[in-house]
Parts: structure tokens; sequence; C-alpha cells
């Protein structure tokens, strides 16, 4: 019997042989390809009338107000970590935020300056307990805190911080629902770290145009598992009311059972609470929505600029701590001084921050983004010259590194990071920058608006 098709499948494939068709005849008489759609965007009125206010002023527009004060800021940390992390982003990032907007939680109870830090994991039964060997270490550290000791000086903070996340969001639920606490409901919950720098201002127009009655838990995607997306902690993310309402109400019924505080997700066996959460939220049908690259994992200076990282609006970045905390949020308050606040901080405008550390070469360097190098005669012995011709020959190259056989372009603006050999035999790592491209191109490409990206997933 001769096999039947579906309609639908013969109609692809008629298309796809037309497409085909239609591609072969461009190339062959050289028309230019058209231009498909990159990734969609919204571009949404901007309101200045916070310009020398805090994000979060009640003397904003009463819409801005309305979200600035239903967005309830969770910071993590740790009790081994240093303090110093925590005590930067409250002065500098954290001091626009009302005191009642922010919580705080730690594997530790303790004051800092007049900041409570709640212990997220004191509500986990010892019987649960039993059954993570990485609590030992918050046993060392409580122990450590009734001695009066210095908690700072134990290491291996990371393997109990997988259990945190998701005990944050029991330990939450469980504040609102207590009088003592005096925790009202928010609409929005923003989750950090203490390494974590937010740009209030544009997260806030973020929120104010999505939904809170839906559920909904947005961030920067980590693509470990492509049908299971989790985002990424140290670059921030959202949910929801209604996400964490839906989360806490679905379920294991009582703290008795097996893996209570994570939501009977298997925590231990997965890199970390970020992929928890993913897993438990995706189980009750909430998925992520990814507003990469605007929740951004990465300093300024590893910040791959060019035409997909330009326009967009800076919501986030990554392991900011101390001095540089200081330094990017007074930069950037100095910027909306100049500038009268009348557009919002597009990655753009953190380029200016970033340029004035190019040059044309860098030795000991690297500039270049593993994802992002297109190698040139890659195995044959090249010099830094040669590299920085192969650059001026690609009419797309900003910069290029060179290191023994290897000269490898990049179409995108980075400033990177310092490079060694490997070894006393290997070579030196040389990068080096096309300024006047990068200067031509910069210059002639403007944004008239911010591009609010569609989210992906």
């Amino acid at each position: 019997m001769a096999l039947r098709y579906p309609m639908h499948s013969r109609r692809y494939k008629f298309l796809k042989t037309i497409t085909c068709l239609i591609l072969t005849f461009l190339l062959a008489t050289r028309i230019p390809l058209p231009n498909f759609p990159r990734r969609r965007f919204d571009t949404w009125a901007w309101d200045r009338s916070c310009h020398r206010l805090s994000p979060f002023s009640k003397m904003c527009t009463a819409s801005r107000a309305s979200i600035a004060s239903d967005v309830q800021i969770v910071i993590e940390t740790g009790g081994s970590e240093p303090q110093s992390r925590l005590q930067y982003q409250l002065a500098t990032m954290m001091s626009e935020v009302p005191r009642q907007n922010v919580l705080i939680f730690s594997d530790l109870e303790e004051e800092v300056g007049s900041f409570h830090v709640h212990d997220a994991l004191v509500d986990i039964s010892l019987r649960e307990r039993m059954d993570y060997p990485e609590f030992t270490f918050y046993d060392e550290l409580q122990m450590y805190q009734r001695l009066g000791k210095d908690t700072r000086e134990l290491k291996g903070g990371w393997k109990l911080a997988k259990y945190k996340n998701m005990a944050i969001k029991r330990k939450i639920w469980k504040m609102l629902g207590e009088t003592s606490s005096a925790l009202p409901r928010r609409k929005w919950y923003v989750f950090i770290d203490t390494d974590t720098f937010v740009e209030w201002d544009n997260l806030l127009v973020l929120l104010e145009n999505l939904d809170p009655q839906k559920k909904l838990y947005i961030g920067s995607p980590v693509w470990a598992d492509p049908r299971a997306p989790f985002a990424h902690g140290g670059s921030a993310y959202a949910l929801s009311y209604s996400a964490l309402e839906s989360l806490n109400m679905h379920g294991l019924d009582g703290d008795r059972e097996p893996m209570f505080s994570q939501f009977g997700v298997n925590t231990t066996a997965l890199c970390c609470g970020d992929e928890a959460l993913a897993k438990a939220l995706k189980e009750i049908g909430i998925k992520l929505k990814g507003y990469w690259p605007m929740f951004n994992g990465e300093v300024p200076s590893t910040v791959g600029f060019g035409s997909e990282i330009w326009c967009e609006p800076v919501l986030s970045l990554h392991h900011i701590t101390g001095a540089g905390m200081e330094d990017l949020w007074s930069w950037i308050e100095d910027w909306k001084a100049r500038t009268l606040s009348m557009q919002l901080f597009l990655f753009k405008d953190l380029f200016e921050y970033i340029a004035p550390q190019l040059v044309p070469q860098m030795n000991d360097w690297e500039n270049t983004d593993e994802g992002w190098k297109i190698y040139h005669n890659k195995g044959t012995p090249v010099s830094f010259s040669q590299c920085e011709a192969a650059c001026v020959a690609d009419k797309l190259c900003f910069q290029f590194v060179s290191h023994g056989s290897t000269c490898a372009l990049s179409h995108t603006i980075r400033i990177g990071g310092k490079r060694l050999p490997k070894s006393e035999d290997d070579q030196k790592y040389i990068s080096g920058w096309n300024l006047e491209r990068i200067r031509e191109w910069t210059s002639k490409t403007k944004c008239t608006s911010a591009h609010w990206l569609h989210s992906n997933p």
C-alpha cells in the first residue's frame, strides 16, 4: 500500500522546495538577501518624572509609585560570605529602596548595620536535614556564632547555598501568613545576590508592563537543560505573587514529608537552587520567560557590545562587588544627572563606562569570548600584526587576540580580562582593538528608543 502523507506535510515540502529555489536564484544573481527579522521588541514610553528622585519615590507618577511600592527585593547572602559585599550593596544601589521593601536571607541569623538578616534554613526539620550531608556546615555556622567566633573564617558555604533558594520561598510564604512579621503581600518578588547590580528605573518599567496577575517567572535563562531553562540567580530574577502562591500551595502538605523545604525536588542532585526552582515551577506549569541580555550575568568589562546588545535597557549585571559596586552606581547616578534622565540607561550608555579602557594593544590579555570567536587560519603560526591585518580585512571585526598559532577575531566589542600563558612553553595572549572602526560604528549606531525585547523562551 502506498503511504499517504498528511496534507500539511505535503504543503510543507512544497514550501520548502519553493524557498530553496528562491534562495538559489538570489545567490546566483547576487541580489542581496532580505534582512530577516531579529528578535522582536517593544518601545514603551519613558516617564522621567523620577528625575533626581529615588525610582521608588512616592513623588513619581501614580503608576510608577504604585508598582514601586508593590515590589519586594529579596537579597540572598551567607554567613561565611564576606559581609563587606552586602554592606557595599546596601550603601549604594539598595539605598534607593525603602527599608520595608527589603528582605535579607542567609544561612545565619544576624544583624548587618540596621538590617535584620533572616535564617532561611531554620525551619527545616531535623528529619529533613539528615538527608542533606551539606547541613553539617550549617551546624558549624551556628556553633561558631554561639561561641562568638568569626563565621567568615569558615569555607564551603557554596555547598549549602543550593538549599537556600527554595527554603527562602517557603520562608516568605510563612512570613506572609504571620501577623507578627508584618510582611505585606506584594505583586512582585525580585531575588538578587549580594554581587548583583540592578538598574531600578529599568526594572520597574519592565514590571509596570507585565501582568502580576499571571503566574510569571522572569530572568536570564541558563540552558543547561534545553527543555527546562532556569533563571540565573546572580543576574536577578522575579516571581509574581501568583507564581509564588502557586508554588507554595501545590504538592507537599507537611514539613515532615521528605524534601518539604525543597518543594519535593531533589536539590542535592542538581547544580544549584536556581535549577531546583525551575523544576518545581515547571511541575505546576510555570515556565521561565527569558529576558537576556537585559537581565545580564556579566560585569561591564565582559559584556559583548554590538548590534544585539546596544539599544536594550540594562536591568542587571553580576559579580559587581566592593569598590566596583560603588564606582558603577556612582557613575550611573552622574550619567543620569548629565542626561537629565531624558532616556533609560541602555547598553550603549554602559559602553561609555568601559570605553576609556580600550587601547590598540594589550599584552597578557584575552578580549574575546570563547562562544563568539571567529578563528582565522587556525593552526598556522601567526604574528600579532598578521592577526591585526586579518581583523582589518574583515569589515565586521572590532577586535582580535593573537596566541601563538591562533588568531581569533570578534564582531563584538569586549574588554575581557588578564590571561597569562599556561606554562613557560606557552605563547602570550596579545589582544588588539580596531579603535577607528569602533569609534565609527558607535558614533553612527543611534538608539531612537529603548528596545524592550520579547521573552525567549
